[in-house]
């Protein structure tokens, strides 16, 4: 019988030794010393109207959610995001299948200019361009489609820029 058990306990001990250095962990995830973060209004540099407030809410509920950074105001922050809304882009990426001519679908892309600085030493804790993007199928309103598309593409631009915070490494 104990023959048996020493083969079992070495592939437990085994086992333990190759998993034991696996990154699971509980709780927040981001590696950087920043447990509160100030967000001002993303300035808008495209000509669509309106959409810096709904683009900085979607980040600001984004962190929110997550829960791994507070958000507070900068005089108490220990980093600042800022933005800029640079690009609002829409492509076509289907067309009516009676009018080669005529799309029936838009891939809608917001691209903004982030900025995380460490307030306590002023130094850029990042400096990228990030993309958010969403897909509508239109009917006889453009505008109206893009309109219900526009926080989609919002929340994944906040998305990925939480994601870019959260998970810096």
């Amino acid at each position: 019988m104990s023959g048996a058990i020493a083969p079992t306990l070495a592939v437990a001990l085994l086992a333990v030794l190759c998993c034991g250095g696996c990154a699971y962990r509980l709780g927040p995830t981001s590696t950087l010393d920043i447990k509160t973060v100030a967000v001002p209004n993303f300035k808008n540099q495209t000509t669509e109207a309106r959409i810096s407030v709904p683009i900085t809410n979607a980040v600001i509920k984004r962190l929110q959610s997550d829960g791994s950074i507070r958000v507070v105001s900068e005089d108490t922050a220990d980093a600042t995001l800022t933005g800029e809304i640079v690009s609002w882009q829409r492509t076509p990426v289907r067309y009516n299948i009676h009018n080669a001519y005529v799309p029936s679908q838009y891939q809608l892309v917001v691209t903004a200019h982030v900025v995380l600085t460490n307030n306590r030493t002023g130094k850029r804790i990042f400096d990228t361009h990030i993309a958010g993007t969403t897909s509508y199928f239109f009917g006889d309103d453009l505008a109206q489609a893009e309109r219900q598309a526009m926080p989609l593409a919002a929340d994944d631009l906040a998305k990925r820029i939480t994601d870019r915070i959260v998970d810096a490494w």
